[in-house]
């Protein structure tokens, strides 16, 4: 129940903030928008607010913003002539790439908005990122993610006092109080003795709150930062420098309820990634992906004239079968990852 409900949340939310952009827009350009919807299939409940229709649907993996000129209404009344000015393909070429990058670009902007709640509202307690193999802390049985609470019954709150009281204790057993999984563990350890201080062999990190300022500019360099690195990687295994790593839903789900049991900064964390991922697939240039569409703005424009309905209509169907093939992939993966096939 626990990963139904954080897999709902977040990558509800990524979707919705994604429609909102393209929404948005939309509607700042003056194009008709006919429905507003968060996931595919069934209809499970929708209202409308003037001339547009909000539904939520059956399967929470996507949604949509159907718009006047680039689908149809729900019935013939809602349809627009070719020449009609609501029409997306009669709005200037400004507008029309400005409705399909909001979306993507909407949701670069909602995961710095997330590191920015990340870095102002939440703490991290002194926390392991890493055991070194056959160390002292591996041996008494620290793991990464253990958060420290206590020291030989005294508090500690930050990653200074955890290593002053290890270096000040070498071949000096430990009482340590560590949560894990939302559980207190307590560990026996003795630091090994390095020149007279105490080492166990653990990397520590943690986090205080930050003003809104600061958490903002590290919010946006974040952001560049990771986005760049995702750049990079996509590089790299497009070229087959670097083995490639993907997901399809079912790895997804897995990866959300997982981390959801490890707490609220972990999923932040995951929602932020979630959302820079979501951010770049849309942009890449694949007809039926967003930077499809801007590419096809794009050459239409220096055309000066529409692409022809069946030129467009056979780069969409190849984008969409490369999707659909890269789908049953990515879940086969993830099938395979569950031992099934073993």
């Amino acid at each position: 129940m626990l990963t139904l409900v954080a897999f709902v949340v977040v990558f509800g939310t990524i979707v919705f903030f994604h429609e909102l952009g393209h929404f948005t827009v939309a509607k700042l350009a003056g194009i008709q928008v006919y429905e507003f919807a968060i996931g595919f299939g069934p209809a499970l409940g929708s209202f409308t607010r003037g001339e547009t229709k909000y539904s939520f649907r059956a399967f929470p993996l996507g949604g949509f913003v159907r718009m006047a000129g680039m689908d149809e209404g729900s019935d013939a009344v809602n349809d627009v002539e070719e020449d009609n000015p609501r029409s997306f393909h009669n709005k200037n070429l400004g507008w029309r790439l400005g409705t399909i990058a909001a979306g993507p670009l909407m949701n670069f902007v909602l995961a710095i908005v997330l590191f920015v709640i990340y870095f102002m509202l939440i703490a991290v307690p002194p926390t392991i990122t890493l055991v070194e193999m056959e160390s002292p802390g591996q041996i008494a049985g620290f793991l990464p993610g253990d958060s420290f609470v206590s020291i030989n019954g005294e508090t500690v709150n930050t990653t200074d006092e955890v290593i002053e009281r290890i270096k000040a204790s070498p071949n000096q057993e430990m009482t340590v109080v560590v949560k894990r999984e939302r559980q207190l563990v307590t560990v026996q350890v003795v630091p090994q003795d390095r020149d007279g201080i105490g080492v166990i062999g653990i990397a520590i990190d943690s986090k205080p709150q930050y003003p809104f300022l600061v958490s903002l500019r590290a919010g946006v360099s974040q952001t560049w930062y990771i986005t760049t690195q995702l750049v990079r990687d996509l590089s790299r295994m497009l070229t087959g420098k670097q083995k490639a790593e993907i997901s399809g839903p079912i790895g997804i789900v897995q990866i959300v309820g997982q981390t959801a049991k490890q707490g609220l900064p972990q999923l932040l964390i995951l929602a932020i990634i979630l959302n820079i991922n979501l951010g770049l697939l849309n942009l890449l240039p694949v007809p039926v992906l967003d930077g499809g569409w801007l590419v096809i703005l794009v050459v239409e424009a220096i055309r000066g004239k529409p692409l022809a309905p069946e030129a467009r209509g056979i780069a969409q169907f190849i984008g969409l079968a490369l999707l659909v093939l890269l789908m049953l992939f990515a879940t086969f993966k993830d099938i395979s990852n569950l031992n099934l096939f073993s």
